[in-house]
């Protein structure tokens, strides 16, 4: 496994759009929340304080978060696989010897490389931005919301591997960029709201794909989840436990379907 984690890396490390992907997520996360800062007055539900001190900093930036995953390294994961059927070096791989399940297991462990990366850089950007703006630290304090850091791996994990999928069935990386963006901005959305709001208004709507990945790190503003709430008469974010066990098996799912197409499909 660590023989294919460094085939990987020496594949990718020069490969200039995941070097701008990666470089931006890390540029985008701790930004993004100290932004915050030069904001004048916030409306009444925001404490400017709460984005930055513990243990209410983690929900303002695993939500920040949520959004520079999806973006940058959900692209990620779309543009390392789209990468070997453009360049045909899928094919390659396997006339010189290197199995399909080999190749299939080559990505998946960088995938979790990164995520694993990306999970340590989120839990020190909250640390540091913590320690700095918290005063009197207490233990308690520290460690409480410390759930969010294992949520943010799996939610890397949720996003890369359904652009995994997509382009594995897609084999173009631009199409399967484009379906990407539209499923998880557009389609999903239009589909939870049109059927289980128009033919029927059921809790399920919340156990779309992405959309329990989202609720891994979902948007901290406890008034418009109310309201949310109201208007579809039962609670409107999934709880950590059942995001956390709908991702694990929606992932799975795309990996799964990901595997038996290398598997299948002519290179």
């Amino acid at each position: 496994m660590f023989h294919l984690l460094q085939l990987e890396w020496k594949k990718y490390k020069n490969y200039m759009p995941f070097r701008v992907m990666f470089i931006l997520f890390l540029i985008i996360v701790p930004s993004m929340l100290m932004m915050f800062k030069s904001f004048g007055e916030l409306p009444d539900e925001f404490n400017k304080e709460d984005f930055f001190k513990f243990p209410t900093l983690w929900p303002y930036l695993g939500y920040i978060a949520n959004w520079a995953v999806f973006f940058f390294l959900g692209f990620v994961s779309v543009i390392m696989i789209g990468m070997e059927y453009t360049n045909k070096t899928l094919r390659q791989s396997v006339i010189t010897g290197l199995s399909r399940r080999q190749f299939f297991l080559s990505k998946f462990s960088f995938m979790i490389a990164i995520s694993l990366v990306a999970t340590i850089y989120f839990a020190l950007v909250g640390i540091s931005i913590g320690f700095i703006h918290t005063n009197n630290v207490y233990y308690t304090k520290v460690i409480q919301n410390w759930d969010y850091i294992p949520r943010f791996f799996l939610l890397c994990i949720g996003y890369m591997s359904f652009g995994f999928f997509l382009v594995v069935w897609i084999r173009r990386t631009g199409i399967a960029l484009f379906v990407y963006l539209v499923y998880i901005m557009f389609l999903e959305l239009a589909l939870r709201w049109l059927v289980h709001m128009r033919l029927f208004s059921h809790r399920s709507m919340l156990f779309y794909p992405m959309n329990a990945t989202e609720d891994l790190l979902p948007i901290p503003i406890p008034k418009i989840v109310e309201e949310m709430a109201k208007e579809v008469k039962f609670d409107f974010l999934l709880s950590p436990l059942e995001a956390t066990i709908t991702t694990i098996i929606y992932s799975s799912i795309f990996l799964y379907l990901a595997y038996r197409r290398l598997q299948r499909t002519n290179l």
